[in-house]
């Protein structure tokens, strides 16, 4: 190839910008081992995005992805009117990868970047990942110096704000519950001769995940991570069931 196309100029676009990583993905890796099974359970995020429809949320223009290691780029043209749809995409991605063990956090932004397949820089990507990396806790960090994150609108419950930041609960009760999560695989049902629902029955199972994960989690950090998100989903489990 020669040297001046290697060189050659290139334009930033606006994006909406998402940055996510696994929370602790060495310690997942290390369990897998060289078991060709777990190995292959480490390849879910990939296939969780395929499945999502958090690309086809973006009404037009092109959508990209990139993935390395445990870490993610994902960059859709930002329309406003599709916002909402796209961080519901991303939350089922997140709901997902939970309900398989696998914690998620991620920053996001409005802002100029330049990608390509696997090329991918620009200041909207550094911000996505300083809002992620200061994040703490497993969700959606949102940019508060980008007035269209901070005005957007979505179920009640999903959004928050604390030290840390803007955020979007993607476990949340009410998306659990909404039409916006694909739940044909699970329909509603009996348990035990009791009627029981597709919410339910998913927020059951994402709680004994989360109560899986606290009881692995190793020193003090990860420990309130999960602690974190266990508690509101514990709190919101118990407020289904009427207790």
């Amino acid at each position: 190839m020669d040297i001046l196309d290697i060189a050659s100029p290139i334009t930033y676009s606006k994006k909406l910008v998402i940055f996510f990583d696994v929370m602790g993905w060495k310690s997942h890796v290390w369990a897998a081992g060289s078991d060709p099974a777990k190995e292959g359970h480490l390849a879910l995020l990939p296939r969780l995005l395929k499945s999502s429809n958090i690309l086809q949320a973006a009404a037009s223009g092109e959508a990209r992805i990139t993935s390395f290691s445990d870490c993610c780029v994902i960059s859709v043209p930002f329309d406003q009117a599709t916002l909402a749809n796209v961080i519901y995409g991303l939350s089922s991605v997140f709901l997902g990868a939970a309900l398989s063990g696998f914690l998620l956090r991620a920053g996001v932004t409005v802002g100029e970047i330049h990608h390509e397949q696997d090329i991918v820089f620009g200041p909207a990507l550094n911000a996505a990942h300083d809002l992620e990396s200061k994040g703490r806790y497993p969700r959606i960090i949102l940019d508060k110096g980008v007035p269209d994150l901070t005005n957007l609108q979505l179920l009640e419950g999903m959004l928050g704000n604390d030290e840390h930041g803007t955020f979007v609960d993607p476990y949340a009760l009410q998306y659990v519950k909404s039409d916006y999560l694909k739940k044909e695989s699970l329909p509603d049902g009996t348990f035990m001769s009791i009627p029981t629902s597709k919410a339910i029955e998913i927020y059951t199972v994402l709680l004994l995940r989360l109560e899986d994960m606290l009881a692995k989690a190793e020193n003090e950090k990860p420990k309130d991570q999960v602690n974190w998100l266990y508690t509101r989903v514990r709190r919101q489990h118990k407020s289904i069931l009427g207790g």
